[in-house]
């Protein structure tokens, strides 16, 4: 998966990054920030697919989930940009509804072990390179972040081919969603999420990134037929209301401020 994803994602984004930005920024690859940019969506890749590996898909989730709590405290380090009590308190509440929305699936093998804990470990470095390389937008907003995501895909799928003794293919029909999802899906959300975070705070961005989680059962369940159950609705209606909630109140806080 590893190898499939980060080569078709890799040469999308450099399509996007050729359609967007060009060669007029590549002066700017040299930067400290571009590198470290680079290394995000490279960790970002290998510790999800070394994660989902080891552990169930629940349990990695669970620590991928605390990226809005890594871009807050990101934030305050790196831009100086206040703690909110908010975006805190609205990032708990969204794990606490991740967690029974998750609690819905099979969680089979979810038991204290140390294949689970290093999994959980590995979506909590997840979660922490992809706060990282929001921020790292918001920082420096001239760095040619769609080239670092298009060079880290590749390096990720390099480093998936000298671990692996034989690239294995898939069914035609597998091959396909593999292929949608490197192509199209993947790059085009995360362009658009990276260049939200140049206008949006990173930890504004990491939530709304998550209610991907819960909405992706839903679109399963209207193009397979696959019925969520209680404990997901739930949990999705927990999420998708603190979230939606938290965008009212953080826009009416920056009206009062601006006043």
């Amino acid at each position: 998966m590893l190898i499939w994803r980060g080569s078709l994602s890799g040469a999308a984004y450099l399509i996007i990054w050729g359609m967007l930005d060009g060669w007029k920024s590549l002066s700017k690859i040299t930067s400290f920030n571009f590198s470290i940019l680079l290394c995000c969506q490279l960790l970002n890749a290998v510790f999800f697919s070394l994660a989902i590996a080891l552990a169930p898909v629940v349990i990695v989730l669970i620590g991928v989930a605390t990226v809005p709590v890594f871009a807050s405290l990101l934030s305050r380090l790196i831009l100086n940009e206040p703690l909110s009590k908010l975006t805190l308190m609205t990032a708990f509440v969204v794990l606490s509804g991740l967690s029974i929305s998750l609690l819905g699936h099979d969680i089979d093998g979810a038991t204290i072990s140390e294949k689970n804990v290093i999994g959980l470990l590995l979506g909590l470095g997840v979660a922490f390179a992809l706060a990282m390389n929001f921020t790292m937008i918001r920082k420096d907003q001239d760095a040619p972040f769609v080239l670092a995501m298009a060079l880290g895909a590749m390096c990720a799928a390099g480093v998936g081919y000298l671990c692996t003794e034989k690239i294995q293919w898939l069914p035609v029909m597998n091959m396909l969603s593999i292929g949608l999802t490197g192509i199209c899906i993947l790059p085009l959300s995360f362009v658009a999420l990276s260049y939200a975070a140049r206008n949006v705070k990173s930890s504004t961005v990491s939530l709304i990134m998550l209610s991907e989680t819960v909405l992706g059962p839903l679109w399963v369940w209207w193009g397979v037929g696959e019925s969520p159950n209680r404990m997901m609705l739930i949990g999705g209606t927990v999420v998708l209301a603190t979230i939606a909630a938290f965008i009212v109140l953080e826009r009416r806080n920056d009206a009062l401020e601006s006043a």
